[in-house]
């Protein structure tokens, strides 16, 4: 069964996106920077901001603010395609073969290569309680994936904006139910 994305309009949505065959991009500091850069962007754009956020070396959970319905789709399809395309150019740059190999195999379309799975997960938040509950499982993930052993020491998440003010990748603003 294919997942179906609800947008529900003024919303946090909770979104994982995950990079094909779960490549560990991000382990590249460029790549960190252009998917923090393109998510940035795009969330700007649509007038929204992100409350939390982790980058794992094959995947990304953010917590983002839309404050319209239509915007959902509009986000993804901006961070995910503009930072696709910037990490496709770096890879090619770079002689990386192997890697644009693999993301070869799973394009479709006009499309050469599938840098991102084929859909982002996007959950509706509709709680104070629930939007608390995902901000602590996203700044956890590094811990239950054996990164780390406290979200603190983890340098790719909102986790230290909150815990010590520190500057975070992607700029934040809290939560406000």
């Amino acid at each position: 069964m294919k997942w179906k994305n609800f947008d529900i309009g003024a919303a946090y949505y909770y979104i994982t996106g995950t990079f094909t065959e779960w490549q560990p991009l991000m382990r590249s500091a460029i790549v960190r920077e252009i998917v923090c850069k393109e998510i940035t962007r795009a969330v700007g754009e649509c007038g929204g901001w992100v409350v939390a956020y982790v980058l794992m070396p094959d995947h990304v959970h953010l917590l983002v603010a839309l404050p319209a319905e239509g915007l959902l789709h509009k986000f993804n399809r901006r961070w995910r395609g503009r930072s696709a395309r910037r990490i496709i150019e770096l890879l090619e740059r770079g002689n990386h073969t192997d890697i644009l190999s693999i993301l070869a195999k799973h394009a479709n379309g006009k499309s050469r290569y599938a840098v991102w799975k084929e859909q982002v997960r996007a959950l509706a938040i509709w709680s104070r309680q629930k939007l608390e509950a995902m901000v602590n499982y996203i700044h956890a993930n590094p811990v239950r994936r054996k990164l780390v052993e406290c979200p603190g020491d983890w340098k790719f998440s909102s986790y230290n904006f909150y815990e010590r003010g520190d500057c975070p990748l992607i700029p934040l603003e809290a939560p406000a139910l």
